[in-house]
């Protein structure tokens, strides 16, 4: 029988999530062909084999639960002037994220940088959590006291002692870390590496410094990282993710999170989470699990999330209309597959007719369709997979999803039938393999899931130095109207530490590290990361030189929406710039008043 940790590595089982406890007995007996991971005291992950269990469909694991994808917000002047981050660094507040941590979970981060050490050459990163190292790799050990691992992080005994427990992967300490970097080869000591250079990006705009060479706001906080494992090719299949692109299940997110909190409880200091990720699946209305999940932490005393707005407002990736429709669709060259998710209004009860590009068109198909309906178009060798919720699980509207299985390219139709307001949403630009887009698409309600999580701090992203809004920076407001985002920051052409090429393995494992650097990211991934550096700052000042020592993210956001710079002719809140641009130092200058 395979360990629960071959299990979760394993194509050959699921990942599910679950708001509710397996039996006791279940629990504890892991010899059992499922294993069980706790993300919150609500909320699991179930990883059962595949033999166990139906096929993936929204029919047999409900929308709310199958785990939804989400890539990264980047696309391959300072900012930090502006933003007011740079002047609160100086005499007399001096804030530079002293006694606070930033948690970024991304695609890890490469701790050999000088931008992540301190000046003595020591690291500002606590621990790494790995997902993508299974634990004793390299050693030649194996992993006897599986099942005891998995009994603790369930049973939340990680939290109480500050463990390394965790249901997979491997993490790195500190003192693991600073071993690594006094050694002539840090890869062959600490093997966890940043391929794609995304997370390492993150961490540096938030608080990277190398000398008099400032990045981040944070400049002196410290990290804890989660390296999330890219989502496994069952999930990648059924979403029709294009080759290579980057693709994050959000239970292996939630896990990280939970690292995170659990990891720096015994350091009592607080701590800012950054997601620099997002995704178009969900209701966008903040009902969706993940923002549940993150509304409750940014509701914890000394706790803050921010979340970035996506690059999606520019993709051509939303339709919204009422009543009856033609909705016109475009498939290029080259797709192999995309999702279309089609969210109607309470009470609502809607019907589509799907017409093909060569005229083929299908019957009546309303959203009360039950199990999953397979359509094939004869002449055009094209598959559609609809399946329905008459009230998803979240919000509580009505939820078809069309999956588009080697779709004919050319001008597709959506007729929509008897229905009130409704909206549509492809996936990411990054998950489609080619051009899929609307012909008339709405720009606005284009932030990315989990953006719309009330508690949270939602960023869109402007060009600092022209001032004016990023095209692609996605827009608010939800889709019941609550207002995200909360604010904007820079995002293009921000500059960032790294290495020039990426480091490679060498001759006989040894490490050609590159040049030492600095390059630009654009995307809102990089708004999201300033303004947790300024986050940090911020809880520096209130938590840590104990101004206000029970703030909550909340009012962490009500202070930098206080001071957030207004443009004139722009009333206020926005769907673009929510309540203006981050402005740090007006931020404090309102508490004077």
């Amino acid at each position: 029988m395979p360990s629960c940790e071959e299990r979760i590595y394993s194509n050959d089982y699921y990942s599910a999530l679950f708001d509710f406890w397996p039996l006791e007995e279940e629990m504890g007996n892991l010899s059992s062909d499922f294993c069980y991971m706790k993300i919150s005291d609500i909320l699991g992950a179930l990883v059962i084999h595949k033999s166990l269990l139906a096929p993936l469909s929204y029919t047999n694991y409900t929308y709310r639960f199958l785990p939804k994808l989400y890539a990264p917000m980047q696309n391959v002047s300072f900012p930090l002037l502006k933003s007011g981050i740079l002047q609160v660094q100086q005499p007399p507040l001096s804030l530079t994220g002293e006694n606070v941590i930033i948690g970024i979970a991304d695609s890890g981060i490469d701790y050999t940088l000088p931008a992540f050490r301190r000046e003595d050459g020591s690291s500002r990163i606590l621990a790494i959590w790995d997902q993508t190292i299974p634990y004793g790799t390299g050693s030649g050990s194996q992993d006897e006291n599986m099942a005891d691992r998995m009994r603790r992080w369930n049973n939340d005994s990680i939290k109480k002692r500050g463990s390394m427990d965790v249901p997979f992967g491997t993490v790195y300490t500190q003192a693991q870390i600073n071993e690594a970097l006094g050694s002539e080869n840090p890869f062959m000591k600490v093997p966890s590496r940043d391929e794609t250079g995304h997370g390492s990006a993150v961490a540096g705009a938030a608080g990277g410094r190398v000398g008099d060479e400032v990045y981040g706001g944070a400049i002196n906080a410290e990290y804890v990282i989660v390296k999330c494992r890219q989502a496994g090719e069952e999930l990648r299949q059924f979403y029709y993710i294009a080759e290579g692109a980057q693709a994050y299940s959000e239970t292996d997110l939630m896990l990280g999170y939970r690292f995170m909190d659990s990891y720096c409880e015994p350091f009592q200091k607080p701590l800012v989470y950054c997601l620099g990720m997002g995704s178009s699946m969900g209701p966008h209305d903040g009902t969706s699990l993940f923002s549940e999940f993150l509304n409750n932490i940014a509701l914890q005393r000394s706790r803050a999330v921010v979340v970035c707005g996506g690059n999606e407002g520019n993709q051509a990736g939303h339709f919204s209309g009422s009543g009856d429709r033609d909705v016109e669709l475009r498939s290029g060259e080259g797709v192999n597959g995309f999702t279309l998710e089609i969210w109607g209004s309470i009470p609502e009860i809607f019907a589509i007719i799907l017409v093909s590009p060569g005229g083929e068109s299908t019957a009546v198909l309303s959203s009360i369709v039950s199990g999953t309906k397979r359509i094939n178009f004869i002449f055009e060798n094209t598959v559609v997979y609809v399946e329905a919720e008459l009230a998803e699980q979240s919000s509580g509207r009505t939820l078809m999803v069309l999956r588009f299985e080697n779709p004919t390219p050319g001008l597709w139709r959506i007729k929509m039938r008897n229905a009130g307001s409704f909206h549509m949403w492809l996936p990411v630009k990054s998950f489609l393999g080619g051009e899929v887009y609307f012909l008339q698409p709405d720009p606005e309600i284009t932030l990315t899931e989990p953006a719309y999580a009330q508690e949270v701090i939602t960023v869109s992203t402007y060009t600092d130095d022209t001032g004016a809004f990023w095209g692609d920076s996605g827009r608010g407001f939800a889709v019941g109207g609550q207002v995200k985002p909360d604010l904007s920051a820079p995002g293009v052409d921000v500059p960032v530490p790294g290495r020039a090429p990426m480091a490679l393995p060498g001759p006989d494992g040894a490490e050609n590290m590159g040049n030492l650097g600095s390059f630009t990211v654009t995307g809102s991934s990089m708004s999201a990361a300033v303004t947790a550096g300024a986050v940090a700052q911020f809880l520096e000042w209130a938590i840590v030189r104990e101004n206000d020592v029970f703030i909550k993210g909340r009012e962490v956001k009500s202070y930098l929406q206080r001071g957030a710079s207004k443009e004139a002719g722009v009333e206020y809140p926005d769907r673009r710039w929510g309540y203006g641009k981050l402005n740090l130092q007006q931020a404090f200058e309102a508490l004077r008043v």
